[in-house]
């Protein structure tokens, strides 16, 4: 089966836990017939400390992340601009999760189904071959650039499945269900709100996370950052 029309995803996170990390950096390619056809992309301000490995790894700055707009400001164009289409990714099932998740907190329907290149990769490439993003590349002669930055690798992703194509013409190729466990969403108690704005008060935090939209356990994990002083606020 061909398919020619898909929506290529990538994203950074500040880790790859998706019960407490958040989305850094979001990359998406809108593909129709094969051909790019609209683009997103976009950094995140995570509100949380980013640890100065994920820095150097994907080169944003914290200066990029405190001027950058919240997850909860983008998500509703996040979800429109993946329409109908299915995702293309490089282990699309952890992009699929951090969206659906950041979907599910605002009340919005994100169920897709995906393809995976790095499974495509295990199929086709030779044993000795690594399977990760700039490897298989390689393989195929695709010179990767700006490598771990959401956009250009939800580039390469969708230039390595072009290459599949066209040199595996006979692997069949379909999208599949992802199956994601989203822990359900406990909005903030209104004790804990009011809690909470005191601690920021006191401290005089100014403080630019829209407090209503976290959840109970986020709140109380906020609180005891402040109070332990290590809270990341802009």
């Amino acid at each position: 089966m061909m398919i020619s029309d898909y929506i290529a995803i990538d994203l950074e996170t500040t880790g790859i836990r998706l019960s407490k990390d958040k989305i850094i950096e979001v990359g998406l390619l809108k593909v129709k017939d094969s051909h790019i056809i609209d683009t997103f992309s976009c950094v995140i301000n995570p509100d949380m400390q980013v640890d100065d490995k994920i820095l150097e790894l994907t080169k944003i700055s914290e200066n990029e992340l405190r001027n950058a707009k919240r997850i909860y400001e983008v998500i509703n164009h996040i979800v429109d601009f993946c329409e109908d289409y299915v995702l293309l990714g490089h282990n699309t099932i952890f992009d699929y999760s951090f969206v659906k998740k950041e979907a599910n907190r605002v009340g919005l329907e994100f169920e897709k189904r995906g393809i995976d290149t790095y499974k495509l990769c295990k199929k086709v490439l030779p044993e000795n071959v690594r399977k990760n993003l700039t490897d298989a590349c390689s393989y195929f002669g695709i010179e990767r650039k700006n490598s771990h930055r959401a956009f250009s690798d939800a580039f390469y992703t969708h230039v390595l499945f072009q290459e599949i194509i066209k040199n595996f013409k006979t692997l069949e190729i379909s999208s599949e269900s992802m199956k994601v466990k989203i822990k359900k969403f406990v909005p903030i108690r209104k004790r804990t709100k009011e809690d909470l704005q005191k601690l920021l008060n006191c401290h005089r935090i100014g403080c630019k996370v829209n407090i209503d939209l976290l959840s109970e356990s986020e709140a109380k994990r906020m609180m005891d950052k402040i109070k332990s002083g290590s809270m990341y606020f802009t």
